[in-house]
């Protein structure tokens, strides 16, 4: 799946790494990774994507989690990276994993209005995950915060769906 970037370059360099093409393949990792060498978050985390699954580039696993890593802290940071390396944190795939310094991380990328980020925190306040206890209200302020009349309609489908389950929501709207 082709996530928006914040270039239509690296939009269309993206796009090329599907080809069935070797050569236009290792083409578009070599221009995105002198992009990624500029400072740019999100070639960053396109560079990370193409060293986890060799794409254009011989796999590379701990050059993988450096470029993300990476991108997590360029300005702007990669609101990507922020969700896949909070989940790695939080679901305890990294050999470092802290659920709570993941939660830090999916709160940074939901911040810019990762909508897959938003619902994942929101699941995870809601029931708890590891050492994280659910916190009902924490998780409706989260989710009801996030809405206007431009929210994703997956936003509004999981508030409708949270206040069903939690109905009455009356000791919510109290926090």
């Amino acid at each position: 799946m082709i996530e928006q970037h914040s270039t239509p370059r690296l939009a269309s360099l993206t796009r090329d790494l599907e080809s069935l093409d070797d050569r236009c393949r290792a083409n578009a990792f070599n221009d995105i990774l002198l992009m990624a060498n500029e400072g740019n978050g999100d070639a960053m985390f396109q560079v990370a994507q193409c060293l986890q699954k060799g794409i254009g580039v011989e796999a590379n696993l701990v050059s993988a989690d450096r470029w993300l890593r990476m991108a997590c802290v360029a300005t702007p940071a990669s609101r990507l990276a922020l969700y896949i390396h909070g989940m790695q944190h939080v679901l305890k795939q990294r050999a470092d994993a802290d659920a709570h310094r993941g939660i830090e991380f999916i709160e940074r990328a939901a911040s810019q209005g990762y909508v897959t980020a938003i619902l994942a925190l929101v699941e995870i306040v809601e029931n708890g995950i590891c050492d994280i206890k659910p916190d009902l209200s924490r998780a409706y302020r989260l989710l009801a915060g996030t809405l206007d009349n431009n929210a994703d309609s997956q936003l509004h489908e999981a508030y409708m769906s949270f206040v069903e389950r939690h109905s009455p929501i009356t000791q919510l709207l109290d926090s």
